[in-house]
């Protein structure tokens, strides 16, 4: 008899609450030990390696909370605290509309937190983590240490010839650790199945290639990225990786401009040679950049202060949504590109190690001067050095 009235007391909230709507947002709840409230954490929608600030929210009674509509099926997300006493790294998040995903952390060393949630890739991503945790935390450590650096030096009297020292101390002992990380991710990735996550790893020690001649693991890495299968030919992180690997020609000072076909916002077709007899400032941003930012009042001046004698060109390293939505919050008088590749194309070209990343080429189409990095006043010295001459 109880038997029965317990499944007719199931029945009834069958027909009574019916199947329920699906959901059109997914929500992160945090939970974190020995941090202080108030806190702010970010919520970065990641598209390849650009990201967007898409919310934030203030640590209670050491909770956090978002609730965010997708603009994809499945999103990649990072979680990060920009303070002093927080390490720059983020922790990685996937999810899609319904999701719940759980972090909770203990400490302020974000990038090991725990992040539970019904995406494959946050599991995967655990395991790798789990795989290496103590070294993560150690980089953790030293990254504070770089931080807390970085506040002594500006300080009036500060010891400035000690800090350089024990900064670069600190660089030699993040660049001991990361190859032992990679090695533990490496044979991870020998004996488990590639997946997403395996891949942005993958991608990480590829772009770590490139810029490091010395890196301890790059024949393992060139093995790994040989033995990929044709599933993954046409993943968005493959082009990535093999040009990062085996990086394209480089825009030299004194040889010839690089050209590419671009297009601007409202489709039309150009090329920088089409530029010529002007000189060009090539100037490599993403909206994700604050720097990159921080430089276009400064651009357009120059394009004001130049316009008989200089173009100057933006080119995008940011997906086309996002370029777009960037371009509508920060317009600009000057020819503002893309060639739709992101980091695989013209950048690879001109790349010198970061953005914001700026070349002048003469009215001749030779590369005269690259640079990178913004400071106020910089560009404008820059161009006057070569065009005042």
């Amino acid at each position: 008899m109880k038997r029965l009235i317990l499944l007719f007391g199931i029945a009834l909230c069958i027909v009574a609450c019916g199947p329920s709507e699906p959901k059109n947002y997914y929500e992160i709840e945090g939970r974190v030990s020995n941090v202080d409230d108030g806190a702010v954490f970010y919520l970065f929608r990641l598209d390849g390696n650009a990201g967007m600030a898409i919310a934030h929210d203030t640590l209670r009674e050491g909770r956090f909370h978002f609730r965010i509509t997708p603009e994809a099926e499945k999103e990649h997300l990072t979680l990060l605290c920009w303070r002093d006493d927080f390490p720059s790294m983020a922790a990685h998040i996937w999810a899609e509309a319904g999701d719940k995903v759980k972090v909770k952390g203990e400490d302020k060393l974000i990038y090991t937190w725990q992040v539970k949630g019904p995406a494959p890739e946050n599991r995967s991503s655990q395991r790798y983590i789990r795989c290496a945790e103590e070294l993560y935390n150690d980089l953790q450590r030293v990254v504070l240490e770089d931080n807390a650096i970085r506040l002594k030096w500006q300080e009036p009297n500060a010891d400035k010839e000690l800090l350089q020292a024990q900064y670069d101390s600190l660089g030699r002992e993040q660049m001991r650790i990361v190859p032992m990380i990679h090695s533990r991710l490496i044979e991870r990735m020998k004996r488990c199945k590639m997946d997403e996550v395996g891949m942005m790893h993958l991608s990480e020690m590829a772009n770590l290639c490139k810029y490091d001649p010395e890196y301890a693991n790059r024949q393992e890495v060139e093995e790994l990225f040989g033995s990929l299968g044709e599933e993954w030919h046409n993943h968005p992180s493959y082009e990535l990786i093999r040009v990062n690997l085996y990086p394209p020609q480089e825009a030299t000072v004194g040889e010839p401009m690089i050209d590419g076909e671009f297009y601007d916002l409202e489709g039309g077709h150009h090329t920088l040679s089409e530029l010529s007899g002007y000189y060009i400032l090539l100037d490599l941003w993403s909206s994700g950049c604050g720097p990159c930012i921080m430089a276009l009042p400064e651009m357009e001046e120059i394009a004001k202060k130049y316009k008989d004698r200089l173009r100057v060109v933006s080119i995008t390293t940011d997906a086309d949504d996002m370029w777009r939505k960037a371009s509508e919050s920060h317009p600009m008088s000057w020819h503002n590109w893309s060639d739709g590749k992101k980091e695989i194309g013209i950048y690879a070209h001109y790349d010198q190690g970061g953005i914001p990343n700026y070349t002048l080429i003469s009215p001749e189409g030779m590369i005269i001067d690259r640079w990178m990095g913004y400071g106020k006043g910089s560009l404008l010295q820059k161009v006057a050095e070569h065009l005042n001459r």
